[in-house]
């Protein structure tokens, strides 16, 4: 009988055998989802303002959109609101009705009421709803009306040239031109340029190279002389009278 005898696990130049490999885990639930879903972060759009400048182009989509819901909050105040024309106009013409021509305003939406009314106090005039549900303005008021709806706000898909034609921003007022009181009560409040002969003479020689142009000129006049030239020119003649 021989006792058993295991082979040796270790080969016949003394290199140890390769690593077993382990068993394969269980597969679970998120190694069959999409990345995606297992890290959101990947699968959103976080693309800078300066990749390809998609991100400036949603952030100026979002402050349209803010102003257009504050336009929306106001015209809801209003109760009513008037869409523009197909090319951005005002849907305002003038018309005939049996000899008689009235100002239309079509497009109209919400409390037409209101609006006629509002229109009849601004304008001092007469006017209706018709059966089309259209407003009616007694006379020719395009111009009047087109400006009353850009000051209200109430206008949707209407051109900002269009706007800004039917009511321009107000001019700088010019200031007005001094009367004649004015100009004597200024040179009546204005500093005397009369110089005496006491203080004509009493002027030293460093004191006139010091002096401005105007001041020589005030001086040259006060002493009947002339008071075209330069400055140089001024100064010599100056100097000349004092000596």
């Amino acid at each position: 009988y021989l006792p058993s005898h295991k082979p040796s696990r270790q080969m016949a130049w003394g290199n140890s055998p390769p690593a077993e490999k382990p068993p394969p885990r269980a597969s679970t639930l998120t190694n069959f989802m999409p990345s995606d879903q297992q890290f959101p972060s990947l699968g959103g759009d976080d693309r800078r303002p300066d990749d390809d400048g998609s991100a400036t182009a949603t952030g100026n989509k979002v402050t349209a959109a803010a102003v257009g819901v504050h336009a929306q909050a106001h015209q809801s105040e209003l109760g009513y609101h008037v869409t523009g024309s197909k090319k951005g106009g005002f849907p305002v013409a003038v018309e005939k009705r049996s000899h008689k021509k009235v100002t239309v305003i079509r497009n109209v939406v919400g409390d037409r009421d209101a609006l006629l009314s509002g229109l009849k106090k601004k304008l001092g005039c007469g006017g209706a709803i018709n059966k089309d549900g259209h407003i009616e303005l007694q006379g020719e008021r395009q111009p009047a009306v087109e400006k009353y709806l850009t000051h209200m706000n109430c206008l949707k898909s209407v051109s900002r040239a269009k706007k800004d034609s039917a009511a321009p921003p107000p001019k700088a007022v010019k200031a007005a031109e001094p009367t004649k009181i004015d100009k004597k009560m200024a040179a009546s409040r204005a500093p005397s340029n009369n110089v005496s002969a006491e203080e004509l003479s009493s002027i030293t020689e460093q004191a006139a190279k010091k002096m401005k142009p105007a001041e020589m000129k005030v001086h040259l006049k006060a002493a009947g002389l002339s008071t075209q030239g330069n400055k140089k020119e001024l100064l010599s003649r100056l100097l000349e009278h004092i000596k």
